[in-house]
């Protein structure tokens, strides 16, 4: 059996390893001319844990992971409001869970895909062919002319998934913006670094927020997040030096750090009515992106590539396998597409009273008992 695999992503490689696992040939389509190296910081917990694990790349992961003390809050004078402890989330997530960038993720998959998976970098899906008959293979036409034919094409491309365009359509009708936007650099700045140490700082201020951390001791990773959605800014470079400023000394201190072309994208959902295409299937963010705000979206796109290679495994007929997998993962990723959807209203504070309850939250946390039950809480809505 055969796969192709469009987008060398997180849900791509993750599916190439599990399916190639089960002995299928893989061939992985990637635009991306080489491995992509910025990013931003994620958590990893939940589903992905136990993936990783089987897939055997979880020792990888935690080399790369870091686990940050605190989550302390600045305001726009640079005082600190508050702090959360992140060690209150590790024992209720029962000690899996730690901080990873993105790239990092798709560094340890990419060193444990077997040699029966081939990576072609550089290279679109511009055509998807499937004949009406049942079982036939699909015909997949790159952007340099060659064609690749499968017995499944999983559609790992992302939030704004080509393929997913080229065989279901338009994506105004796929996608749920949630009100904000973002973008993410990493940057050299020893000196931040070492005042960050093991702490993760956030910025405290009405209409957007910052996000700081120590990669090393030499880099930061920032990400901004702020209300709006698409068109997205024709500068992006010049939006974020503007929003850092606005949060204070602590997000200036990047601002003239940011790089020409910071990643940005609007905050969104993908919410797909079916995932199975014929011989096509849709995956990861292509098929259920959460966003930003519900978190586990790396953690789920690793448990998805296993969760199908499962359903593969446990069904002779490819068809049926498709299916299962599909009514079977839609009932774990679409309960976290909702936590999300909660959790928007309340992730940048629109007013100053939004403020003051969050730091009023904050201020409570410093006691155990609260500060067990915030973690429960912060951990049980991105898995419930």
């Amino acid at each position: 059996m055969h796969a192709v695999i469009s987008g060398g992503g997180i849900a791509g490689l993750a599916t190439a390893t599990a399916l190639a696992g089960l002995g299928w040939r893989v061939t992985v389509v990637e635009v991306a001319p080489a491995p992509r190296r910025g990013g931003y910081m994620i958590d990893f917990f939940g589903p992905g844990w136990e993936a990783a694990e089987r897939l055997g790349v979880l020792a990888a992961l935690r080399r790369r992971g870091r686990v940050y003390a605190a989550a302390r809050y600045v305001d726009a004078g640079g005082r600190t409001t508050g702090r959360l402890p992140l060690a209150a989330l590790a024992p209720v997530a029962g000690g899996r869970y730690f901080s990873i960038l993105r790239p990092e993720i798709e560094e340890a998959l990419r060193e444990a895909l077997p040699p029966a998976v081939e990576v072609r970098h550089g290279r679109t899906v511009v055509a998807v062919e499937q004949r009406a008959d049942p079982g036939a293979p699909v015909a997949v036409t790159l952007d340099d002319g060659a064609v690749v034919t499968g017995d499944l094409l999983v559609a790992a491309d992302g939030l704004h998934s080509g393929v997913r365009r080229l065989v279901v359509g338009g994506e105004a009708s796929l996608l749920r913006p949630l009100g904000f936007r973002t973008a993410a650099f990493i940057c050299t700045h020893p000196d931040l670094a070492a005042r960050l140490g093991d702490e993760v700082l956030l910025t405290d201020v009405v209409g957007g927020q910052v996000g700081i951390f120590a990669v090393d001791r030499e880099r930061v990773s920032v990400f901004v997040v702020c209300p709006g959605g698409t068109p997205l800014p024709d500068d992006p470079r010049r939006a974020v030096v503007d929003e850092l400023r606005r949060h204070g000394p602590w997000a200036a201190a990047v601002a003239d750090r940011v790089p020409d072309a910071p990643w940005q994208d609007v905050v969104a959902q993908a919410v797909v009515p079916r995932w199975v295409h014929g011989r096509v299937l849709l995956a990861g963010d292509a098929a259920h992106a959460v966003s930003l705000l519900a978190g586990q979206g790396a953690s789920l796109a690793i448990a998805g590539g296993v969760s199908l290679a499962d359903h593969v495994a446990a069904h002779d007929d490819l068809d049926t396998a498709l299916d299962e997998h599909e009514r079977a993962w839609r009932a774990v990723v679409e309960p976290v597409q909702r936590s999300g959807r909660r959790a928007a209203g309340a992730f940048v504070p629109r007013h100053r009273r939004d403020l003051w309850v969050r730091r009023t939250v904050l201020h409570a946390a410093r006691l155990p008992a609260v500060s067990r039950g915030l973690g429960s809480r912060l951990i049980g809505a991105a898995t419930h």
